[in-house]
């Protein structure tokens, strides 16, 4: 006897399926990885200095809040810098993580190193 191919049970619907869940530690990280892709960037300190505060991030459902302690090199027009580094920063949470960035501070706290 041949017996007819099943079909496979169909998917539930998106609504149902569950939800994917990302921690401010790592809309942390993420936000650290993409702000060390801007070159003028020499570090990112997430844990801050002595009188400075640490770098974090913050998810309130889809909406996320940052702040970056990030050391450029010399001489960096740093307007310019915070500029780039904002709208970087942004687009690359956005796309790793589909999250808006409503609010990233930007907090520099050393001019290390001569650029190439």
């Amino acid at each position: 006897m041949v017996v007819p191919s099943q079909r496979p049970a169909p998917l539930p619907s998106p609504e149902r399926r569950g939800r994917t869940e990302i921690s401010d530690r790592v809309i942390t990280k993420i936000a650290c990885s993409a702000a060390m892709e801007v070159p003028e960037v020499r570090d990112v300190r997430p844990r801050g200095l002595p009188w400075t505060r640490a770098s974090s991030g913050a998810v309130h459902g889809d909406q996320v809040t940052l702040r970056l302690n990030v050391s450029v090199g010399y001489p960096s027009p740093l307007r310019a810098v915070a500029t780039r580094l904002r709208e970087h920063v942004t687009r690359r949470v956005a796309a790793q993580t589909g999250l808006d960035v409503t609010r990233l501070d930007i907090t520099m706290t050393d001019l290390g190193g001569d650029l190439p």
